[in-house]
């Protein structure tokens, strides 16, 4: 009769054992899904800022360039809009500083 018992319990562990398995490959499953989208999304994401990084500082440099050819052509214009910019930065400093 014990061993009746016994192998009736062995049967149940068995079969727990197995849904527990089961259970836990669907998880893993679920998860390696989860976080692999999740991955491709932060990649994509990165390479399109990575992109747009690059455009931004192609235009930041070709602005750069403008602004260096109207300087060096207009040089006394440069000079009085520097001090007028100078002079506006003095008297607000001094004004925060009251």
């Amino acid at each position: 009769m014990s061993d009746t018992l016994y192998s009736q319990r062995e049967e149940q562990n068995n079969k727990k054992f197995d849904e527990l398995a089961s259970t836990l490959n669907r998880f893993r499953t679920t998860i390696d899904q989860d976080i692999h989208g999740q991955v491709q999304q932060e990649n994509s994401l990165l390479d399109s800022l990575g992109d747009n990084f690059n455009s931004m500082m192609i235009l930041v440099k070709k602005t750069s360039g403008d602004l260096r050819t109207v300087m060096n052509r207009n040089a006394s214009l440069t000079r009085i809009v520097g001090l007028i910019l100078l002079a506006f930065f003095v008297i607000w400093m001094l004004y925060k500083l009251y």
